[in-house]
């Protein structure tokens, strides 16, 4: 069976990725596909191959949430946007499509950003079903997004 893309990024598979936090547990990189109209979203991932939310540890659930505030609040100091949505699918019936378990953590100011957050898939049509180009936020967009994320996290 083919390793799945977070585990290649987390084995060391990172080229055209940006990673804003990284510890023995957990790894934080911005969705280069996908930004809403104030900045980057992110995925926190958990280094340990677990199919979905449901199969955290307890230790890992508990490592959780404060890497999820941090990233959250530096998400918010970076961005200033006045909302975030946080969330996770469970199984393909509710959207999941990397079958490694990971948090979108998305910055929201706007109605499209709502949707954005609300829906990923309808915003992913034109990459997914219509294939225009390889539809990835340019490297070096992505890249400066990124280091606002990383730049707020350090002054933490």
């Amino acid at each position: 069976m083919e390793e799945c893309r977070f585990c290649q990024i987390i084995k060391g598979d990172r080229i055209n990725e940006e990673i804003i936090y990284e510890d023995n547990d957990f790894i934080i990189l911005t969705d280069k596909y996908r930004k809403t109209a104030v900045g980057s979203i992110c995925l926190l991932i958990p280094k340990k191959h677990l199919k979905n939310i449901l199969e955290l540890t307890d230790e890992h659930s508990a490592r959780l949430v404060p890497i999820l505030n941090l990233v959250s609040k530096a998400m918010q100091s970076a961005f200033k946007n006045k909302g975030l949505r946080i969330w996770t699918a469970v199984n393909k019936e509710a959207g999941q499509s990397v079958f490694h378990c990971h948090i979108h953590i998305v910055p929201c100011d706007s109605l499209k950003d709502r949707i954005i957050a609300s829906f990923p898939g309808v915003y992913d049509l034109k990459r997914r079903f219509l294939k225009f180009g390889n539809n990835e936020l340019r490297v070096n967009e992505n890249f400066q997004l990124a280091e606002k994320l990383r730049t707020e996290i350090k002054l933490t």
